[in-house]
């Protein structure tokens, strides 16, 4: 509820595209309670600094008609960025609240590639519903069933952050079609079957949600593995986790 009241908040002045504050603050709770105890509780201590810099803007090199991520758009780059900086803030002991914030900086970057309309190339059509998709899955949040597949990710077991995002991109950009034929159907105008719990708008909203949370927790778990973070009790791990978190079954090294 924190998060959502401080999301509420900082909507006011922060400048969080894609993604609505109220969705950008959803998907940090999530996030948090799929992460070791111990780094979750400190994040939680700070939750404002951890929303803010989830909702905190930057300026991107973009073309086109609308904001985007990637193709055009370098949030590749910026998660490698953001999770540089936060591991560096937790090798020097920096106060939790700045690490926080940095925290908040990975979400954002995150959630930024989740989003399919984020993802490049446009329709010409899209200026016309996209705010509207946004306000959507912010709508249909409560109603979604998340999925977490664990923490195995190819990308992050040999250190690749870009490649990481990028997958994360190619994984929303599935969506794409099916949204804009929800909202341009062909030879007639959207009705609101085309919005409902059995629609292909609704399983586009629900997958990006939970691709949305299990990136951010994989980002977060990522940070603080690289930082040599206690990953006792994440979700799945056990109390007594060894190796590398990412890594396939049968393929765990210690770093």
């Amino acid at each position: 509820m924190a998060l959502l009241l401080a999301a509420v908040t900082l909507a006011a002045t922060g400048s969080a595209r894609g993604f609505t504050p109220r969705t950008r603050a959803f998907i940090v709770h999530r996030a948090l309670a799929l992460l070791p105890p111990a780094l979750a509780r400190q994040l939680s201590r700070h939750e404002d600094a951890l929303v803010a810099g989830a909702l905190a803007d930057w300026s991107r090199d973009a073309e086109g008609t609308g904001p985007h991520a990637l193709d055009p758009g370098t949030a590749d780059e910026e998660l490698a960025r953001r999770i540089d900086e936060a591991v560096a803030l937790l090798d020097r002991h920096a106060p939790m609240r700045e690490v926080a914030r940095a925290f908040g900086r990975i979400a954002h970057a995150v959630a930024d590639l989740s989003f399919a309309l984020d993802v490049g190339p446009d329709d010409p059509r899209e200026a016309s519903f996209y705010g509207e998709f946004a306000r959507y899955v912010e709508e249909q949040a409560p109603r979604v069933r998340l999925v977490f597949p664990g923490w195995t990710d190819p990308h992050l077991a040999r250190d690749d952050v870009r490649g990481f995002a990028r997958a994360i991109a190619a994984r929303a950009r599935r969506d794409y079609d099916g949204i804009l034929r929800s909202y341009h159907p062909e030879g007639r105008d959207p009705l609101p079957q085309d919005f409902d719990e059995r629609s292909i708008a609704f399983a586009a909203a629900s997958l990006e949600l939970s691709l949305a949370v299990t990136a951010t927790a994989r980002a977060f778990l990522y940070a603080w593995y690289r930082a040599h973070g206690d990953l006792a009790g994440a979700h799945g791990l056990g109390p007594h986790p060894r190796g590398n978190p990412f890594a396939a079954p049968g393929e765990e090294t210690d770093r």
